[in-house]
């Protein structure tokens, strides 16, 4: 299903080397909500949250959606 997300005109992010983290907080900082953590696990064939080595994370490109606010939002 991420696949499918993740279209072919827009690449994924890497952030190589990423180590001693979890995708709940890198999932906040890179798209700002938590909750897609799922779709960077799927995008990176995990199951597990948690970052224990060093590794390279894929970040989906992310779309706005919901209600736009401030001035790109008038």
């Amino acid at each position: 299903m991420a696949q499918e997300f993740i279209a072919a005109t827009i690449p994924a992010k890497v952030l190589r080397g990423v180590s001693g983290t979890n995708l709940f907080i890198i999932a906040m900082r890179q798209t700002g909500d938590p909750l897609q953590w799922v779709a960077i696990a799927e995008l990176n064939g995990l199951t597990d949250p948690w970052i224990n080595g060093p590794m390279d994370i894929l970040i989906p490109p992310v779309f706005p959606t919901g209600t736009q606010t401030g001035i790109l939002g008038l």
